[in-house]
């Protein structure tokens, strides 16, 4: 009873959104010519800021738990000089990505709230969405084509999901293949982040835009699991850098052998925050560097 109580409460502000909405409108200011892309230690879990220097932030993803989000998430963005995200993306309501939704929405003003609106029984994405609600944050169902400006050079294309859906097997609606997707993109450089989207889910984004899909930093799928990362993704996306947010000495085995052979097959130099900590992207829009919390030994 109280599983059906919960789904329907989540149904009921799934209801709140506004499917296929503009994108309220914000003046851009004045351009910044630097990128930061975090992709943050948050362990078994994935949480990403994207910060420009004119002072637009979007958080992709929130970790596993109220601690990633109060010592981790919030610390980040507040040493970066946020005091507002322009927009807080969920992928999908795994608790490894909505885990530090609660305490992002009570510790940080946000603009808009991005969700795929998937079919969930989660409690804290229960709570996510009653605080999206009670806040009176603008709700923008994701879908594949809507582009998110960060101020006036950057800007953030949703490459998925799309309408229908996947479904499994047994007619549920995948979590993971209908995560959703964002390319970050300043001038020449991209960031790709696919979330959890697995072999099915990229491979049918490479049918749709294999052309648009090149990045020269990819944060790899799923945290390195080898249902992820296939070679023909890999093969479009042609990775320059593939940065894994994996816990250390996770019960997963992530990330896989398999993934890192993939990934090194690729050509892509590779960072892992079990072993680097925070790694950090920052681009002009022409070069980009990489950054690590940690030095390998």
């Amino acid at each position: 009873m109280a599983r059906g109580i919960l789904r329907l409460f989540i149904l009921q502000a799934l209801a709140l959104f506004v499917i296929g909405c503009a994108l309220p409108g914000r003046g851009a200011g004045s351009a910044g010519a630097t990128l930061t892309v975090a992709v943050l230690d948050v362990g078994q879990a994935l949480a990403v800021t994207a910060v420009t220097a004119d002072g637009h932030a979007l958080l992709y993803d929130a970790g596993n738990s109220r601690e990633d989000a109060e010592q981790v998430i919030l610390p980040f963005l507040r040493s970066h000089g946020v005091d507002r995200l322009d927009y807080l993306v969920l992928s999908h309501p795994d608790q490894d990505h909505v885990g530090g939704m609660p305490a992002v929405l009570e510790g940080i003003a946000v603009n808009t709230y991005v969700d795929p609106v998937l079919p969930s029984t989660n409690r804290t994405y229960a709570e996510t969405l009653r605080l999206v609600r009670d806040l009176g944050i603008q709700p923008l169902r994701a879908e594949r084509g809507q582009v998110l400006e960060l101020g006036a050079q950057v800007r953030v294309r949703i490459l998925w999901p799309e309408s229908p859906l996947i479904v499994d097997a047994d007619g549920e609606i995948s979590d993971n293949d209908n995560c959703v997707v964002l390319m970050v993109e300043h001038g020449a450089v991209r960031i790709l982040l696919p979330g959890d989207l697995e072999a099915r889910g990229e491979a049918a984004l490479v049918e749709r835009d294999r052309e648009a899909l090149r990045a020269a930093i990819l944060v790899a799928g799923h945290h390195g699991s080898r249902t992820s990362s296939s070679e023909l993704f890999l093969a479009v996306v042609q990775p320059e850098v593939a940065i894994i947010s994996v816990g250390r000495d996770n019960a997963y085995g992530h990330p896989h052998a398999a993934v890192l052979q993939r990934l090194r097959a690729a050509g892509a130099r590779i960072y892992r925050t079990d072993v680097d900590g925070t790694v950090v992207v920052t681009t002009d829009g022409e070069r980009y560097t990489v950054k690590t919390q940690r030095e390998r030994s």
